[in-house]
């Protein structure tokens, strides 16, 4: 709830062109790197296709000359959403560049083209290895109707099929069950489509994949955002924080200006401007994205790798700069 005292209130939103909507957190995959596995405690639900029109209206009433991008992500596969194409077609009326993440399992052919006619930017499949045992491994879907084969047939489709426009993109992650799979990856995909393959993170308060010490005073998020919406409304600063612990405020009951000049962002601001972080109660202090983050790239074709990783994974902006 926000402080009801009276206050100036200043500019402190992040400087992002991009709003984050979790439009689902139910998933068809458990996959072993995910905390939707073993440590997930919200409610599995779909966002009503109201509230996401809500949303996005109240977003753009606010920060209409600032927000020109929107990512469709969240814990769960966006496509398990019956509404999913009234929601992208409505961000798309807006005029508004489309991000979408989804392990590609509930689409068809005819999905992709649909996708494609709407003008989406891009479409990002997770795809971790071209081995389909070590698929299953990774994926641990929850129907055999899932699989492997199934999945590449919608990836050889959309690659073939996309306009110049669009960009594909596969994003791997690599834990001990397709370590051996990188290479096999880049040969089928280095000259056909943006490829990144990446060590796995700690989702700040769950898995426990990267080690060391603390070398960076922020991550960038308060300052660069992007604008993260979680299913129900709340704002929180980054999707990491997969749980909803570190709340800001809630879009049902104030402006993105009255939370993000509220003490809960401000103290997260201060902290991370002082680079406080490592000292403070918030749950940023353990957060991996304050480690040395040199080799957590494992490949792309996209750009350096030093330079990727500076950028978000969706809208490619930079979220480093304080």
């Amino acid at each position: 709830m926000m402080n009801n005292h009276i206050k100036i209130l200043f500019n402190m939103i992040p400087k992002t062109n991009e709003v984050r909507i979790e439009t689902s957190t139910i998933c068809n995959a458990n996959c072993v790197f995910c905390p939707l596995s073993n440590d997930f405690d919200r409610k599995n639900e779909i966002m009503d296709l109201d509230k996401f029109k809500f949303y996005l209206d109240k977003t753009l009433s606010e920060l209409s000359k600032q927000i020109t991008q929107i990512t469709f992500s969240g814990m769960g596969e966006v496509f398990i959403d019956k509404t999913i194409f009234d929601k992208i077609r409505y961000a798309s009326s807006k005029n508004l560049d489309i991000h979408i993440l989804t392990n590609g399992t509930l689409l068809s052919k005819n999905d992709i083209d649909n996708l494609f006619e709407i003008g989406i930017k891009d479409i990002r499949f997770s795809l971790h290895t071209m081995n389909s045992d070590n698929y299953n491994k990774v994926m641990r879907y929850k129907k055999d109707i899932y699989n492997f084969d199934n999945t590449m047939k919608i990836i050889n489709h959309a690659i073939e099929n996309n306009p110049k426009n669009t960009e594909i993109i596969i994003t791997s992650t690599v834990v001990d069950e397709n370590e051996n799979d990188v290479k096999d990856l880049i040969e089928e995909f280095e000259d056909r489509c943006i490829l990144e393959i990446w060590k796995p993170h700690n989702w700040v308060y769950s898995k426990k994949y990267r080690e060391g010490d603390i070398v960076k005073k922020s991550c960038g998020r308060p300052f660069n955002g992007p604008i993260q919406i979680q299913i129900n409304g709340d704002i929180i600063p980054c999707c990491f924080d997969y749980n909803n612990k570190l709340i800001l405020g809630n879009l049902n009951n104030n402006t993105l200006t009255e939370i993000f000049n509220d003490d809960k962002f401000t103290n997260l601001y201060n902290h991370h401007k002082n680079g406080t972080c490592s000292k403070s109660d918030l749950i940023c202090k353990t957060c991996d994205q304050l480690l040395d983050k040199t080799d957590v790239l494992i490949y792309n074709n996209r750009m350096d790798i030093l330079e990727r990783i500076k950028y978000t994974s969706t809208g490619l902006n930079n979220i480093e700069k304080i």
